[in-house]
C-alpha cells in the first residue's frame, strides 16, 4: 500500500454511551452556580448560572411536550445567536425531537423549503420578516403546528411569545415525569439534530446526525481543547452551522465553559477586548479582517517605536516557525521572544482581546499562509480544522504542540483518513452522519463501506498531516485537457494586496482567468494615496498595475497551464445577499461564475 493510500488513524477507546443532553444535566449539577452564558446588556455582560440555564432548558422541554412534540419530530430554529436558540436546541434533543437550524440570513424561499422538507412541527423565529411567505404556503406546510416568536408579538392562536411558550412547561408533574423518561430513553443511533447544507450545488440537503456522532465529536474536541469551566467562548457565527453548534452548544454542555453571545458578527471586534475568550471558532475572512486592522495600525507607527514593533513581529515569526516544527528555538531567540512579548506583543494582544486565547480555530475554507504567518508574528497560532457537516465538522485538526501551518492537522480521536486513487479524501469514524433525510441516493453516493467520500482533494504528508488542494466538482478542465484545481490559485490570488476574493475560471478554454473583488476600505485608501477619485479607483490603471504585479508573482510559482492570463476586477464585492457567499463567508464559485458570465465572455471573446 502506498503512503497516500495508507489510512492515518488515531486510537479509539470504548466508553459507555452518554448523550449530550444527559451530560448537560450532569454539568448543571457539577458547576451549578458558575456562569453558563452571558448576554451583552447596556452596561456590560449579564450572566446566567448553570442552575438557571438547566431550569430554562427543562421548562422549554416540558413546553414542547405540552405542544405534543413527539420523538423524531423536527423543531426548526431561525434566529441570530442568543440563549433562546440554545435553550430550544437542547430542550428538543432532551425529549428525542430533532432541532434543525435555519440560517438567519436565509431568504424566504429557502426558509419555506426547509420548513417543508424537514416537516418542521415547531418554528422558533426572531423577527416578523422571517415569517414572510409562510402564510401563503400554509397548504404545503401542514406539519407546522406552532410558531414561537422572540419579538414579543403574536398574530393568531398558533403563535406564542417566548414567555407564553415557557409558561406551558411550568408546574406540571406529569410533564416532568415524561421529560425524564424521554431523556433516559435516548439511544446512540437516534437522530440528535439536522444540519442543512449551504446549498452550493442546488437545494440544501438535510444532514442527519446521531447522538452517537455528536458524543464522539465532543469527546474528540475534549482531547484537543481540554476545556474547563474557566474557559470562555464567544458565539457569533451562524448557529445553523455545525461548527458553531459544536462550540456554542455541544461541547459547552459537556464541559461547562460559559458562552458569550455576540450582538452581531460585526460586533466581534468590540466584544473581543471585553470577553478575552480562551477558545473560539472562526472562518478565514474573520482572521483576515482582524489582521488587516492590526497591520494598518502598526504600519502607521514610525521612528524607533515602528522599528521595535517590526522587530518584535519578526522575532515572534522566527520563534513560532521553530516551535511549530517541533524544533528548539534556542536560548538567544527565546530571550528575544520574551523581550518582544513584554515590550510589544502582549500589549497588542491585550488591546485586541486575544491575550488569553489558547485555541483560535479556523475552518470552512483554507486560511492563506500570509494570514497564518501574520498571526504568528502577533504570537497567535491559528489552528486549522477540517471536516464537513456530514462528519460533525471535525475530522482533522492542528493542536498545540502538533501544528503544521498550511495543513488542516492530523486525525482527531477515532477518525481514520485515507486518500483514494484519484486524490479524494475519505473519512471513517463514529462522527460520520446517519444519512440525508429523504435522499437515500445521495446518501449512498457519499457513504460507501463506512467511508465518507468528502469530495475534497488532498494528500497526507509523511507525518500524517492532511493538506487540502481542491474540490473534485470544481476541477477545471482546459480545452487542452489539463485538469486544474482552482483552490490553490484562488488562495494565492487573495494574498495580493487589495484583493478580497478571487474566483478562477477557464473550463473548456485555452487559458485561465480570474474574477477579483477588491477590499472596499483598502481601495478607498489606495484612491486617496494615489489621488484617484474613489468612484474611479477599481478601473484605474494604477490599481490594475498593482494587481497585475501580484498576479505575475503568483504565476511564477505555478506551471504554464496554471497561470492566470487575464483578470477582471468586479465593480462590487461578493455578499450573502447576492448568493455569492455562504453564511460562513465561503465563496460559491458556481454562483459567482453564473452572476458574472458577461465579464467572462468579455475576457474570452477575443481568444483564438
Amino acid at each position: 500500500m502506498s503512503s497516500q493510500a495508507r489510512p492515518v488513524t488515531q486510537p479509539e477507546t470504548q466508553e459507555a454511551f452518554k448523550s449530550i443532553p444527559a451530560a448537560f444535566m450532569e454539568t448543571v449539577e457539577r458547576v451549578a452556580n458558575k456562569p453558563a452564558y452571558f448576554v451583552r446588556g447596556e452596561t456590560g455582560w449579564d450572566a446566567t448560572s448553570w442552575t438557571e440555564y438547566g431550569e430554562q432548558v427543562r421548562t422549554a422541554a416540558k413546553a414542547l411536550l405540552a405542544l405534543g412534540v413527539n420523538p423524531g419530530d423536527t423543531v426548526c430554529i431561525l434566529s441570530y445567536n442568543r440563549p433562546e436558540w440554545t435553550i430550544m436546541d437542547v430542550a428538543a434533543m432532551m425529549i428525542g425531537a430533532v432541532p434543525t437550524g435555519i440560517y438567519w440570513t436565509a431568504a424566504p424561499p429557502e426558509i419555506n423549503y426547509i420548513l417543508r422538507h424537514s416537516e418542521g412541527r415547531i418554528l422558533l423565529a426572531e423577527t416578523k420578516a422571517q415569517l414572510q411567505g409562510i402564510g401563503e404556503h400554509a397548504d404545503s406546510m401542514h406539519h407546522l403546528r406552532k410558531i414561537i416568536r422572540l419579538d414579543g408579538h403574536v398574530e393568531n392562536p398558533d403563535q406564542y411569545t417566548w414567555a407564553n411558550f415557557m409558561s406551558l412547561g411550568q408546574d406540571s408533574p406529569g410533564l416532568e415525569v415524561e421529560l425524564d423518561r424521554r431523556l433516559n430513553e435516548i439511544e446512540a443511533e437516534d437522530i440528535a439534530l439536522q444540519i442543512y447544507t449551504s446549498g452550493t450545488t442546488g437545494q440544501p440537503k438535510a444532514v442527519q446526525i446521531s447522538h452517537r456522532a455528536i458524543r464522539a465529536e465532543s469527546d474528540a474536541l475534549d482531547l484537543v481543547f481540554r476545556a474547563t469551566p474557566a474557559d470562555r467562548y464567544i458565539s457569533y457565527l451562524p448557529m445553523a452551522h455545525i461548527a458553531e453548534q459544536c462550540g456554542t452548544i455541544l461541547h459547552a454542555c459537556d464541559t461547562g465553559y460559559p458562552v458569550y453571545y455576540a450582538k452581531s458578527v460585526t460586533s466581534l471586534g468590540e466584544h473581543l477586548p471585553e470577553v478575552r475568550p480562551t477558545v473560539t471558532f472562526g472562518v478565514p475572512r474573520i482572521f483576515e479582517k482582524i489582521l488587516e486592522k492590526v497591520e494598518k495600525q502598526l504600519d502607521a507607527e514610525t521612528g524607533f517605536k515602528g522599528k521595535l514593533i517590526q522587530w518584535s513581529l519578526q522575532i515572534s515569526k522566527d520563534w513560532q516557525a521553530q516551535n511549530l516544527n517541533g524544533k528548539s528555538a534556542g536560548l538567544a531567540l527565546s530571550i528575544k521572544k520574551k523581550i518582544a512579548n513584554y515590550l510589544v506583543l502582549d500589549k497588542i494582544k491585550r488591546k485586541i482581546g486575544l491575550d488569553k486565547m489558547r485555541m483560535f480555530v479556523s475552518g470552512g475554507a483554507p486560511v492563506s499562509m500570509r494570514v497564518l504567518e501574520g498571526f504568528t508574528g502577533l504570537d497567535i497560532v491559528i489552528y486549522e480544522v477540517y471536516g464537513q457537516s456530514e462528519n460533525c465538522g471535525g475530522a482533522t485538526i492542528n493542536v498545540i504542540g502538533a501544528t503544521r501551518l498550511g495543513s488542516v492537522g492530523r486525525p482527531m480521536k477515532g477518525i481514520s483518513i485515507k486518500i483514494a486513487a484519484d486524490g479524494e479524501i475519505l473519512c471513517k469514524g463514529d462522527t460520520n452522519f446517519s444519512g440525508y433525510a429523504h435522499d437515500p441516493a445521495s446518501t449512498d453516493e457519499i457513504m460507501r463501506d463506512g467511508w465518507l467520500y468528502s469530495g475534497d482533494i488532498g494528500y497526507l504528508d509523511k507525518d500524517g498531516y492532511l493538506f487540502i488542494t481542491g474540490r473534485k466538482k470544481e476541477i477545471i478542465i482546459t480545452s487542452g485537457g489539463k485538469n486544474i484545481s482552482p483552490t490553490g490559485l484562488e488562495h494565492d490570488l487573495t494574498e495580493i494586496p487589495l484583493v478580497e476574493y478571487a474566483v478562477v475560471a477557464g473550463n473548456n478554454q485555452t487559458f485561465l482567468s480570474a474574477l477579483l473583488t477588491i477590499d472596499h476600505q483598502m481601495a478607498q485608501r489606495f484612491a486617496s494615496e494615489n489621488n484617484i477619485k474613489p468612484e474611479d479607483v477599481l478601473q484605474s490603471d494604477q490599481l490594475r498595475s498593482v494587481v497585475q504585479a501580484g498576479i505575475n508573482k503568483v504565476n511564477a510559482r505555478h506551471s504554464r497551464a496554471e497561470r492566470i492570463r487575464k483578470f477582471e476586477i468586479l465593480p462590487s464585492g461578493f455578499s450573502i445577499q447576492t448568493g455569492e457567499l455562504t453564511p460562513t463567508l465561503k465563496v460559491k464559485r458556481a454562483k459567482v461564475l453564473n452572476n458574472h458570465a458577461d465579464a467572462l465572455e468579455t475576457i474570452y471573446k477575443h481568444d483564438a
